[in-house]
């Protein structure tokens, strides 16, 4: 019988020595390159008093606090989530909420202006201390952001120049969603033998309507826009960098939009624990009833629950790969 396996880890702090626990009720992750921010709740079990000082719960997972979750199978971990403790919670059974490292970068105070800066410029002098993976070749222009936070910054970064932002370790990455995880792995799912449930629409080229929103943002801040697709389609917003010619911008439109009018997989499965899967990976979905069904796609977003009914993982498909 496989026996599923946890281990929680809150660093050592001065007030008490590391906590590591194996037994607990639940585990819910959530992480997608379109937040900010991957979350982690992790529930104790309502006889943690056994273990615990009710009156030192507070001390004992203190905000701020690091944690680790390692899950598995048959004794064989795997590093989950890292981040810290944000909150505790006073009813039973306790909850414990977690943040990645972005909990304390989007912290950072701001205090910023240029005339003409780049992206990778901007995020380098307002995150002291981390590295950054930015999107090559993207002219802000001038910018100013005054007595504000490395959160508001990146959000702004989101709105106005659709450029997502993510933590992997103590690196930020921004505008990277999937080339700079091409070199991670693939992990395989067939339809019929390693999936729980899915909530996945195969849909035929013919019946894919898309309508393309493209603009493309000049180093002097000014931007070039055209719109490509389907009248009545899905509506999708693309951004583009430092293409000058509308001619050139819609033939890149063009070539993004043949791309995603293409027969495939929409939506989301569910999997058991394994294979490990996070976003930015390569999902090879395939079917042994239908194999002309068969497709690569980019993972966008990752939910992963451990608890009484199993280890399972819900996976959100992006594009075709």
């Amino acid at each position: 019988m496989i026996v599923m396996v946890a281990n929680i880890t809150f660093a050592a702090t001065a007030n008490r020595k590391e906590v590591v626990l194996r037994k607990i009720s639940a585990v819910h992750i959530s992480s997608t390159f379109k937040e900010l921010t991957s979350r982690a709740t992790i529930t104790l079990p309502r006889n943690v008093f056994t273990e615990f000082d009710r009156q030192n719960l507070k001390k004992t997972f203190a905000i701020g606090n690091p944690v680790t979750i390692s899950l598995g199978y048959d004794g064989v971990l795997h590093q989950e989530f890292s981040g810290y403790v944000t909150s505790l919670s006073a009813d039973i059974p306790i909850t414990i909420k977690c943040e990645d490292e972005m909990w304390r970068l989007k912290q950072l105070p701001v205090n910023f202006s240029a005339s003409n800066t780049s992206l990778a410029n901007l995020l380098k002098s307002i995150c002291p201390g981390y590295s950054i993976d930015a999107l090559e070749g993207v002219a802000l222009g001038s910018v100013r952001f005054a007595k504000t936070t490395v959160a508001k910054v990146l959000e702004k970064l989101k709105q106005d120049f659709n450029l997502y932002s993510y933590m992997k370790g103590r690196q930020l990455v921004c505008g990277k969603y999937y080339a700079a995880n091409s070199g991670l792995p693939t992990v395989n799912f067939n339809i019929e033998r390693n999936i729980v449930s899915n909530g996945l629409t195969y849909r035929s080229k013919d019946d894919v309507l898309i309508k393309i929103k493209a603009i493309s943002i000049l180093k002097n801040g000014k931007k070039i826009e055209v719109e490509v697709g389907d009248s009545g389609g899905d509506s999708l917003d693309l951004t583009y960098y430092n293409i000058t010619l509308k001619a050139e911008l819609e033939k890149l439109v063009n070539a993004d939009y043949a791309k995603r009018k293409a027969d495939g997989f929409d939506g989301s499965l569910t999997a058991f624990g394994l294979p490990v899967s996070h976003h930015g990976y390569k999902a090879k979905v395939t079917s042994t009833i239908y194999p002309d069904r068969n497709g690569l796609y980019y993972i966008e977003g990752v939910d992963k629950d451990f608890d009484t009914s199993g280890f399972r993982q819900t996976i959100k498909l992006g594009d075709a790969a």
